[in-house]
């Protein structure tokens, strides 16, 4: 249940400021609410969302924070309380200002160890609560707003309790691709979808290059009011067998070495790319139309070869992207791989890391390794400076996926996760956010964290 505050009927543009927060209704088992008063206003434990939390992060922080003890569970969401009208800041002016904050609710005895010397305390029998916030008055300009919201918070509450009323999804997904590598959408059509899904945190993970990435504007109201967008990247490791793919995370995207790094691979992939279109001449006596191929060239970002899959496509040689590469292109591609140049896994890590970025190993099981070999690979990674595994992914197994968790346990590794998300016409089986047949739902990541305290 959301309660909309706009006597105004204003719009989202009229509106000169957007604050999200979350705040948690505390029941004891003696049936007590904990109420915190701060410079003599009563509200719920919880504050403001932090950079890349989601709202259960943001809430176990604050009540760490104000309380001086961990949260061990937060059950449901128990309303939302929207303002688009004179929400007072912190110098009691009144703005036209949009104030989301979200309540959510507990069931737990606490034995309250207070931090914040700024805050009190104070449980409350549940039956007298609403007599108790009618009944007391503070000199604070703020008061009557809180007041009111915090008492309407409690009407639904006891009205309604937690029953059918369940916590919105808010999901992570550490890995997609846009238009400038070998994804359908472009940046900007990703972020929104993520919205529509309800994604918080999202990490674009182009092949080989940041191009897409530096076209978003992170202020943009958008991005801004709805979601946080982590810089990221996944660089092809040259092996002999299987894929390796090394993914960066939160790396400075104008660090000189990197960006002159990425122009060189760029290059190196428009020679890929003609070894390709000369093997399947070779091998299957395919060619193109030269004016097809100078618009392959011409494409934003990084060409590979899913471009040329889209070409197989409409060429009719195939119906679909994946039958492109189980036909022709990957039997074509194990005859050149040898002559194409690439970086080691050490000049992956090792370019992530010049950029100030966290390195972490892409879905592990492109890699058709077994379990022996697969480890020995990782100590080696390790040793170059790798930081974390991907454990979730949607190519992955239930058993896959406890021995990814098993492997950063041991080796201390942080553990990440995403769709590797594509489209719908390259990848129809991957969902944005949740995977292949809803397998992933990510809303926590060691990562996550990682990033959030830098």
């Amino acid at each position: 249940m959301e309660v909309v505050i706009n006597p105004d009927n204003l719009f989202d543009y009229q509106v000169n400021k957007y604050n999200e927060k979350f705040r948690l209704l505390i029941i004891n088992s003696n049936n007590e609410i904990l109420l915190s008063r701060y410079n003599g206003i009563y509200m719920l434990p919880g504050g403001k969302i932090g950079n890349s939390e989601t709202p259960l992060m943001t809430l176990k922080r604050k009540i760490k924070e104000e309380i001086g003890v961990s949260v061990n569970k937060v059950d449901k969401l128990v309303t939302i309380i929207n303002y688009k009208k004179d929400y007072p800041d912190i110098s009691n002016n009144l703005l036209n200002r949009k104030m989301k904050t979200y309540y959510y609710v507990t069931k737990q005895d606490m034995d309250i160890q207070k931090q914040d010397n700024n805050i009190q305390l104070e449980w409350i029998d549940i039956k007298t609560i609403e007599n108790f916030i009618k009944s007391y008055r503070t000199s604070n300009p703020r008061d009557p707003i809180y007041r009111k919201e915090l008492l309407k918070v409690i009407e639904i509450y006891k009205s309604k309790g937690i029953k059918n009323i369940d916590i919105p999804a808010c999901l992570i997904d550490m890995h997609t691709h846009t238009i400038y590598s070998d994804g359908e959408h472009s940046p900007m059509e990703l972020i929104q979808m993520a919205i529509d899904t309800k994604i918080k945190i999202l990490a674009i993970t182009d092949h080989d290059t940041i191009e897409g990435i530096k076209t978003i504007d992170k202020n943009n109201p958008l991005i801004k009011n709805n979601i946080h967008i982590i810089n990221g990247i996944e660089l092809s490791a040259k092996v002999s067998k299987g894929r390796m793919h090394i993914l960066g995370y939160d790396f400075d995207i104008d660090n000189e070495y990197l960006n002159l790094k990425l122009n060189s691979i760029k290059t190196n992939n428009y020679y890929s790319i003609l070894n390709m279109l000369n093997q399947l001449k070779l091998d299957y006596g395919i060619m193109f139309d030269s004016l097809d191929i100078k618009d392959l060239f011409n494409s934003v970002g990084n060409i590979n070869r899913a471009n040329i899959a889209k070409l197989l496509v409409k060429y009719k040689y195939v119906e679909s992207i994946k039958e492109g590469f189980n036909k022709y292109l990957n039997a074509s591609y194990q005859k050149i791989r040898k002559y194409n140049k690439g970086l080691t896994y050490e000049e992956c890590i090792n370019l992530i890391k010049e950029a100030n970025g966290i390195s972490i190993l892409a879905h592990p099981n492109q890699l058709l390794l077994d379990d022996r070999e697969l480890e020995e690979t990782l100590i080696k990674l390790i040793d170059c400076g790798l930081d974390g595994i991907e454990v979730y992914h949607s190519s992955h197994s239930k058993e896959e996926i406890k021995k990814y968790l098993y492997l950063a346990k041991k080796y201390s590794l942080l553990i990440s996760g995403g769709s590797d998300y594509h489209g719908e016409s390259i990848k129809p089986n991957i969902k944005l956010g949740t995977g292949t047949d809803n397998n992933l739902k990510i809303k926590k990541l060691s990562l996550i964290d990682k990033i959030n305290n830098r």
